[in-house]
């Protein structure tokens, strides 16, 4: 089960639709199915495009989502609400970093 809050889901979806199309067009380029050969740039390529487009995500959210302004009623006091976005508990502005860690990884494993 996906845990997520705000648009936190959008990571995964991300991740998942970029490295489809980063492997469908390697394929098309290469052969079906792939290669060992090209499979770890592959994998990389997928992750850093990802980690790209979380990027993205994070920035627009940061820039579209305006905390609001609430005031007490009993103190007067103002507080301000900032939305929040996460995937499993880790919020959105450090998902390209691990998904960077990941892609790297991928490349080097054997």
């Amino acid at each position: 089960m996906l845990i997520w809050r705000g648009y936190g889901i959008f990571v995964a979806i991300l991740t998942v639709v970029s490295y489809m199309v980063i492997r469908s067009s390697a394929e098309h380029l290469w052969g079906s199915p792939l290669s060992n050969e090209f499979r770890p740039g592959v994998e990389l390529t997928g992750m850093l495009l990802a980690a790209a487009l979380v990027y993205g995500l994070h920035f627009a959210l940061k820039r579209l989502d305006e905390p609001r302004v609430v005031i007490d009623k009993s103190t007067g006091q103002e507080m301000h609400l900032i939305p929040k976005h996460d995937l499993f508990f880790i919020p959105v502005r450090f998902w390209p970093y691990i998904l960077a860690v990941l892609g790297v990884m991928f490349f080097f494993q054997r």
